[in-house]
């Protein structure tokens, strides 16, 4: 569960039951030098984060910047999540600038979708996700 979280602090929910990301995510939090990303799997919610659904969460992952847009959360879905992060975790912030450049996010959009859709048959678990 998500207690209490510190300014200037980011939230990255991802899915806990994937063995696919739960690698990623611990290569991403070995690379969170100063500790200023909380990796939650999402299935330790209560509740969905305000403004997001069950369904949104189990598509893909969502980062909190603590960034607010009038009184409501801004948040990052799936490749702009990791675009995101790229200006955070020292190792990737080489890599901040081709992922910035115009139209890098439509393709890191497709292949961001076709991996989120394909997670578990990736992690080799036989296309079987949570209840299936």
């Amino acid at each position: 569960m998500v207690e209490r979280i510190p300014k200037n602090h980011w939230l990255f929910y991802y899915d806990g039951e994937c063995p696919f990301c739960i690698a990623a995510v611990r290569l991403l939090a070995g690379m969170d030098f100063f500790r200023k990303v909380t990796w939650v799997p999402f299935q330790e919610l209560a509740a969905p984060p305000e403004g997001l659904a069950w369904e949104d969460l189990n598509r893909e992952v969502y980062l909190d910047t603590g960034a607010r847009k009038g009184s409501a959360s801004q948040w990052y879905p799936g490749y702009y999540a990791f675009r995101r992060l790229s200006l955070r975790l020292p190792p990737l912030i080489p890599l901040a600038p081709l992922l910035w450049l115009p139209g890098v996010d439509r393709l890191g959009g497709l292949v961001y979708r076709w991996v989120a859709r394909n997670r578990y048959r990736i992690s080799d678990c036989g296309g079987r996700g949570p209840g299936k």
